[in-house]
């Protein structure tokens, strides 16, 4: 939500504007309000405001001296000017000074909210070409000159101290809510992620000013302590990453600080010892395993990246499974087959109690398909499918559920029958359409990704990147002619 300082001489001209305005239809909020020029200059520093509406004539600093210093502190702020008619020579003054437009007493409603209307579009703009940059610069090595740009990225936000705190949130395509005088960047790192450099005393402060409930389907947060030093920042950026997704763990949505470490040694032995267990096929001594993981006192050392690699050392190393195609390797892919750690491990246990009594027929089914004694299911509809509904969640479980085909089986039918895997099949397509968009758009590289079914901006420049040899930038600069991605 934008915030709006209110500046006028007349306190019953503020009153009104504050109350005859339904601001939070509009995305705003009043965050302050003044009567003269002077304080005005002192609340913008504090809270940070995005629009500034003023009066055009106060008495002492006038409303045009007023605009230039705004102007000056931050050129992005949008400012309205609100005045009488006697006043509109000033008004037409103040447009050579950047303002976005005025608003004339008594107060017309339709009248502000389209000026919200406005700025609010502008405000969206510059804060897309800002996230655009902060990506760029989390990709980039951390150089003098990044540095410099990440630096005064959050300085123009009001993020100037050098003890701030990361934020982390995971699940939905929601994002976190401050308190109107919070000062913070955030940025969107794809359909799931999303972080935030938040300036607070301390954490007390910090947990006061996010507002409550969680909005937008968010799972989980991960929080932890940092600076304002962009070297190192995207290793933070993963821990408390991780941290969020701790909700998998536990079952449930809370604020996960990264402080709170556990010793991981407990983790990595238990999953050692299954791993022999499942490979020497002790399945018994497997299951007893997986039972000791659930144990409070040894999931509190379990991360999500231990349960990837629980689910994938259980499920591919039985009979049935053994393409290397149906590795999970995506959070995100996981917490869609299940909706936490205690309901993986039963999957797992019941999978391992299946091996134990034999391969079930539609195992045995799915070994004849592949060996060509039965009929498989029509190729083309999935291939339909797929160049249909890439931009959705899509992994060889669902698509094997939806066509009813065992995934160890369609794994090899795209192997077999188009020389390529599945993964790689569906990264051709969502690349295909990625070339497009950079081509033929202006779309940030961020909603590019998203578009095309990337959960996640890095993954995906390191995926264009590796079947390019390009980055997205460097691939929309060419394919334009060498000008400005």
């Amino acid at each position: 939500m934008y915030k709006v300082l209110l500046v006028d001489d007349e306190n019953l001209v503020l009153k009104s504007l504050a109350a005859g305005v339904d601001w939070k239809k509009s995305g705003f909020s009043v965050a302050g309000k003044a009567n003269n020029a002077t304080k005005a200059l002192q609340l913008i520093q504090e809270l940070q405001p995005h629009v500034v509406f003023t009066d055009i004539r106060m008495p002492g600093l006038s409303g045009l001296e007023l605009i230039k210093q705004i102007k000056e502190l931050d050129k992005d702020i949008q400012i309205i000017v609100i005045s009488g008619y006697a006043e509109f020579a000033y008004v037409q003054k103040s447009l050579n000074y950047g303002v976005l437009g005025y608003c004339l007493k008594p107060f017309d409603d339709h009248e502000i909210h389209t000026l919200l209307q406005t700025a609010a579009g502008n405000l969206n703009e510059i804060k897309h070409k800002r996230e655009g940059k902060l990506l760029e610069l989390l990709d980039d090595p951390a150089t003098a000159q990044a540095q410099s740009v990440f630096h005064d990225i959050l300085s123009d936000a009001g993020v100037t101290s050098d003890a701030i705190y990361l934020l982390v949130t995971v699940g939905g395509k929601g994002r976190l809510t401050f308190l109107p005088e919070t000062n913070y960047v955030g940025l969107n790192l794809g359909n799931s992620r999303s972080v935030y450099w938040v300036q607070s005393a301390d954490r007390d402060t910090l947990l006061t000013a996010i507002q409550l409930p969680l909005q937008g389907g968010i799972l989980g947060i991960g929080i932890q302590q940092s600076d304002r030093n962009l070297e190192g920042m995207m290793q933070r950026i993963e821990q408390c990453t991780v941290r969020a997704w701790d909700f998998f763990i536990h079952n449930r949505r809370d604020l996960y600080w990264e402080e709170q470490q556990t010793k991981e040694d407990t983790a990595a032995l238990l999953i050692r010892r299954l791993e022999r267990a499942v490979a020497k096929r002790e399945f018994t001594l497997a299951v007893e395993l997986l039972d000791e993981m659930c144990l409070p006192s040894n999931k509190q050392c379990f991360t999500i990246y231990h349960s990837l690699r629980v689910y994938n050392i259980v499920y591919f190393h039985s009979a049935s499974h053994s393409s290397e195609d149906d590795y999970i390797f995506s959070k995100e892919q996981l917490h869609h087959l299940y909706p936490s750690f205690d309901q993986m491990i039963e999957s797992l246990k019941e999978s391992l109690n299946d091996e134990l009594e034999g391969p079930s027929e539609s195992v045995v089914s799915a070994s004849r398909a592949v060996k060509g004694e039965t009929e498989h299911a029509n190729l083309k509809e999935i291939i339909k499918y797929m160049n249909e509904n890439y931009r959705n969640h899509i992994s060889i479980q669902s698509i094997s559920r939806i066509f009813y085909l065992h995934p160890n089986y369609l794994s090899q039918l795209f192997k077999r029958e188009i020389k390529v895997t599945f993964t790689e099949y569906l990264t051709k397509v969502r690349l295909q359409e990625a070339k497009n968009l950079l081509r033929t758009t202006n779309l940030p590289i961020g909603e590019v990704a998203e578009t095309i079914g990337f959960r996640d901006y890095f993954y995906f420049t390191r995926i264009f990147k590796k079947n390019t040899q390009q980055t997205p930038k460097q691939y929309r600069m060419l394919s334009n002619g060498g000008g400005e991605a």
